[in-house]
């Protein structure tokens, strides 16, 4: 069962070597408040979603994403970085033969819902999963 009232944000580097410690930060934060099964998609979803961050948005030019975790009946995760670069984050098409540009539709296929809020500095993808 899960733990209501959980809300924590943690801020981290952009670079590649940081997604294994927001792997470590929702691991942490989520324990043993939900389901082992939420806890590890929230976890990769986290994950798709900061790397996302890191690879297409402004906060790779020595910035850092944002990772929030609130837990109240439904886990929602929001991750926020500097901008866009040239594109906002969208599901793509792909080929059989392509090797990367699946995270999206990860978290389009696990997540109960998720989004994209383009501020005027930032962007907001966030995800959530039903307990």
């Amino acid at each position: 069962m899960a733990t209501p009232g959980i809300h924590v944000m943690a801020s981290f580097p952009a670079s590649p070597e940081q997604v294994s410690k927001v792997r470590a930060f929702m691991r942490v934060t989520l324990g043993d408040s939900c389901f082992k099964a939420v806890v590890e998609d929230a976890e990769l979803l986290a994950t798709e979603l900061v790397t996302n961050s890191i690879r297409y948005s402004r906060s790779r030019e020595g910035g850092e994403v944002h990772v929030v975790i609130t837990v109240d009946g439904e886990v929602r995760v929001k991750v926020i970085d500097d901008g866009p670069d040239a594109s906002v984050p969208v599901v793509g098409a792909l080929g059989p033969l392509d090797v990367s540009g699946r995270g999206l539709m990860l978290v389009q296929a696990l997540a109960s819902r998720f989004g994209v809020r383009l501020g005027e500095r930032s962007t907001t993808t966030w995800f959530e999963l039903d307990l």
